[in-house]
């Protein structure tokens, strides 16, 4: 019964991404305005959305709170979307949700995302959670999380993402972004670019509130190994059980938003959180000296080289697969630039990087091209080398390398 549920609501898909809030303003107040009845955290930004707000979750839950988390894109399975204190909704939820409201779905062409959004803040309110850190999933300003009211907004680094729909400056993505920032709410940010810095301003001012800009260069890190991370802020220490430096800035985005709003938190509670904290995807261990992680613009791709090389003192041998939407001039020459070699692959999808594409982009064609995925993966697992490895480009193949690994990442609690 799951598998035809998920089935409905995926070919919802085809219904494109309506940017706008009727739809959803439609479906919460069929399910009663759910998103009215829990506090919320809000985060837009490109980069380390998810990742911030499971922080946030984690450290809220061993505080003793119950927590609901909603973010995407899905690594495996669709229950990863929403979760309370850790935990996937269940398959009967998701079941019992769609069947009570796939007519008004069909009725106003309710799309994918709205149709789970609206799930995800019903799913919290019926469980009474005390708060739910929320994530966008594309923008901000026209989003259909936007309809929240939240007690804290964030806005993580932004980078080119969706030019298609959000626009081709960063500009002009960091003001969609920025609608999310609400009247008299307090904004938070790892921002420090001054044309950027320059519309959170404005926005801010508009809507009568303070950001609190987050210096990333009084981030500093102590220690990187393969599997843990030891950074200092604001004289405090604190470690991370997981790699990747841009994790750095995620955490203390994510402490700063936490002491401002929980101030009875303490700072070896917050550490207890971090401890117990776990987020696929992300310069993620996969076998001795391989990697996968989930970075696909030029800023993630960029910061996962440099990391590795600085842990390594050696380029990485990269294998990516990448959406056809993500290919910009400045990531081919990351790829020229910062790896030793690197493998293109593909996979069966309208929005991956094909065969035919790459023939089609003379930039392209100077990297190895490899049509099977499970050939690529064993050519970079076997592949003689005293340096890193690393699988990166899309959430999309994350069911590839997990499968080929025999690495389950997800016991149904992160």
């Amino acid at each position: 019964m799951i598998d035809s549920t998920l089935e409905y609501l995926y070919q919802l898909h085809n219904r494109g991404i309506k940017l706008g809030l009727e739809n959803i303003n439609k479906i919460l107040h069929e399910c009663g305005e759910p998103h009215n009845e829990f506090k919320s955290i809000h985060l837009a930004g490109t980069n380390g959305k998810g990742s911030t707000a499971s922080i946030i979750a984690k450290i809220l839950q061993n505080a003793g709170l119950k927590v609901g988390l909603y973010t995407s894109p899905h690594l495996l399975n669709f229950n990863e979307r929403i979760r309370i204190n850790g935990a996937t909704i269940s398959n009967n939820e998701i079941i019992n949700f769609t069947k009570k409201h796939r007519n008004f779905f069909e009725k106003h062409s309710i799309t994918f995302f709205e149709a789970t959004t609206a799930m995800a803040f019903d799913y919290f309110r019926k469980n009474n959670v005390d708060i739910a850190v929320v994530e966008t999933g594309l923008g901000g300003r026209l989003d259909s999380t936007n309809v929240l009211s939240p007690i804290h907004t964030i806005i993580t680094e932004i980078d080119f993402d969706h030019t298609h729909l959000l626009g081709d400056s960063v500009e002009e993505i960091t003001a969609e972004k920025c609608g999310i920032i609400k009247n008299s709410i307090p904004n938070t940010t790892i921002n420090t670019k001054n044309n950027i810095v320059d519309i959170i301003e404005k926005f801010s001012k508009k809507q009568n509130t303070r950001t609190n800009y987050i210096n990333k260069n009084n981030i500093n890190l102590i220690e990187h190994k393969t599997s843990s991370l030891h950074l200092k802020f604001k004289q405090k220490s604190y470690i991370l059980p997981q790699a990747g430096s841009f994790q750095a800035e995620n955490a203390v985005l994510a402490i700063e938003t936490i002491k401002k709003e929980f101030e009875n938190i303490s700072d070896s509670q917050i550490q207890e959180g971090l401890d117990q904290w776990f987020w696929p995807g992300r310069m993620q261990q996969m076998k001795e000296d391989i990697f996968y992680d989930v970075a696909h613009n030029s800023s993630g791709i960029s910061v996962l080289s440099s990391d590795l090389f600085h842990i390594y003192n050696k380029k990485p041998i990269g294998l990516v697969v990448m959406k056809n939407d993500k290919i910009r001039p400045e990531i081919i020459d990351l790829f020229k630039d910062t790896f030793e070699e690197l493998i293109i692959s593909t996979i069966q999808s309208k929005d991956i990087l094909s065969e035919k594409d790459i023939n089609s982009n003379k930039d392209l064609q100077n990297f190895q091209f490899i049509n099977s995925l499970y050939d690529a993966l064993e050519l970079i697992k076997n592949k003689k080398y005293d340096g890193p490895k690393v699988i990166f480009g899309s959430h999309y193949i994350a069911k590839h390398v997990y499968n080929y690994f025999d690495f389950s990442f997800d016991k149904g609690n992160i």
